[in-house]
């Protein structure tokens, strides 16, 4: 398997665990609970900056090589590219509700948690769809020297909150992670 892909999977398995939380506060709301608003903003802060610094950039590696193939790929692979752009939106708008004034009012709470729950189900629905199509087809179809310079052009990048050297910015995100792991396992 190709590292790129390997580290592809790792990052969705990462989102994964930060959609749960995500989820979970969303379901407090939904209970009249208060939520940990300033950890929600830290993980999607944490989810923009990484899709844009660290994950796509490996995942348009591997699109720019099949976009070289032919018509019926080319349409699988332009349809990732459009759900990148919607996520990211969808993302940025969920953020912005996060950081919302009168955000504990009845319907701004409401609408966080449409808001929110579209976000997670999209993103999670997108990760499948990767997972499932453009991996495999990457996989199948991709040369041995194609996946050598997507490999290559592609130097170890630490993720800043899930490898060993977190980022000061994540530290706290990091700890309350590990905490929350801690009681789940």
């Amino acid at each position: 398997m190709s590292q790129v892909i390997a580290a592809l999977n790792r990052d969705h398995a990462n989102i994964t665990k930060l959609l749960k939380i995500i989820e979970s506060e969303i379901l407090a709301i939904a209970v009249g609970k208060a939520p940990d608003y300033p950890m929600m903003r830290d993980i999607m802060r944490y989810m923009a900056q990484h899709s844009d610094r660290f994950h796509h950039p490996k995942e348009d590696l591997i699109i720019a090589q099949l976009l070289k193939c032919d018509s019926v790929i080319r349409a699988d692979v332009e349809s990732i590219i459009e759900e990148h752009v919607s996520i990211r939106l969808a993302g940025l708008e969920f953020s912005g509700l996060l950081g919302a004034p009168g955000i504990d009012s009845v319907d701004v709470r409401e609408q966080l948690g449409a808001c929110g729950f579209a976000y997670i189900r999209a993103l999670r629905e997108h990760m499948l769809k990767e997972e499932k199509q453009l991996f495999p087809l990457a996989l199948e179809v991709l040369t041995h020297k194609e996946w050598e310079f997507i490999d290559g052009a592609l130097d170890a990048i630490d993720d800043p909150l899930f490898d060993e050297m977190n980022a000061d910015d994540y530290r706290r995100l990091y700890r309350l992670l590990a905490e929350r792991t801690e009681v789940c396992a």
